[in-house]
């Protein structure tokens, strides 16, 4: 089966829980319009099983081209949140083959189906079968022991015979069996860039995306002479607007104004400002702004929490960001922090 080619974006930013909801992606729309952009992973049970927050997560505004993670291990299941994400006009289905979560575990899901190769390939025929989106895969370069490149190379010729063409490869093995949590699991187990260029050139015809441990627009620079395209995570946590310092340099985009970016976003927030959706579940992708400034432990709480039971959240917010001279360290305005 040849499934739809995947996107030609040559950078995305990673599935991130707690991280990558959709009022962060729609920050980062505002600020590169050349990136693809992921969901938080979620499983199909929760789908299907109609639990309210994880229903939630299907909600998505102006952040096209975006893709759907999903984690799960039945591929019937796995179809019918297919059908399910589509119809929120999602643009791609990731299935999650690397995360090492306990809870992944426990549901056989994310990194432990780098071991059951026919079962990810299994699960990508009956997607393909109700959907037109493109499917992809995330997975690690191996589990425990079986990390040699060999391992992955019989994971990869599997999958792809299912028809995925587009591999997001995190360039280092999962520890599973050590108990090793997933932060850890970001760290622990040595970064191996080489073994990602090396599956390159083993699958000329597919589409390999780098990932890991990609801190700046750099990085991207010289992944890209090796592969298709490249992963970006926590780095864009930490400065959003790393993104359009990466669309200069690879895309000759212009260099953006934070503050208009901002003023936008702030906009954003004022219309979608509910009773039931708090202000900080928007201003926590904000308070990065403030890292390295005098008294930025302070704000960055205040921005998370004590925002809350503001009156006027969104004009203090702008008072904050714009005015507030408490945070400057030697700098104009806390802006320039970015």
């Amino acid at each position: 089966m040849t499934m739809k080619n995947n996107n030609p974006y040559k950078l995305c930013v990673a599935p991130m829980m707690g991280h990558t909801d959709m009022h962060f992606r729609y920050l980062l729309r505002l600020i590169s319009k050349k990136t693809m952009l992921y969901t938080e992973m979620v499983a199909s049970n929760a789908i299907l099983h109609n639990k309210s927050k994880k229903l939630n997560k299907l909600e998505h505004f102006n952040d096209e081209p975006v893709g759907f993670q999903l984690g799960g291990d039945n591929p019937e299941q796995l179809a019918k949140c297919a059908k399910i994400v589509e119809s929120y006009g999602y643009n791609e289905i990731n299935i999650n083959v690397g995360c090492p979560s306990k809870r992944a575990q426990s549901g056989n899901f994310g990194a432990c189906l780098f071991n059951q190769p026919k079962l990810v390939a299994s699960c990508a025929n009956e997607i393909a079968k109700v959907t037109s989106l493109p499917i992809t895969v995330k997975t690690r370069l191996g589990i425990d022991n079986h990390d040699d490149i060999s391992y992955l190379q019989d994971f990869i010729n599997i999958v792809s015979n299912s028809g995925v063409n587009t591999f997001h490869l995190h360039a280092r093995k999962a520890i599973l069996k050590k108990g090793i949590n997933p932060r850890k699991n970001r760290s622990i187990p040595p970064i191996n860039y080489e073994r990602v260029y090396e599956l390159k050139k083993i699958f000329p015809h597919l589409k390999i995306i780098i990932n890991g441990e990609v801190n700046n627009a750099l990085d991207v620079v010289k992944h890209l002479n090796y592969v298709d395209g490249v992963m970006i995570g926590r780095a864009v946590c930490n400065n959003p607007f790393l993104l359009n310092e990466i669309d200069v340099l690879i895309h000759n985009e212009n260099k953006l104004n934070k503050e208009t970016i901002l003023e936008e976003y702030f906009n954003y927030i004022a219309k979608n400002l509910t009773k039931d959706i708090k202000i900080t579940d928007f201003t926590k992708h904000l308070s990065c702004i403030f890292k390295g400034y005098i008294g930025s432990k302070h704000t960055r709480a205040y921005m998370c929490h004590e925002l809350n039971y503001e009156t006027e959240p969104v004009k203090k917010l702008e008072e904050l960001i714009f005015k507030e001279d408490l945070w400057k360290n030697g700098q104009d305005s806390a802006i320039t922090v970015i």
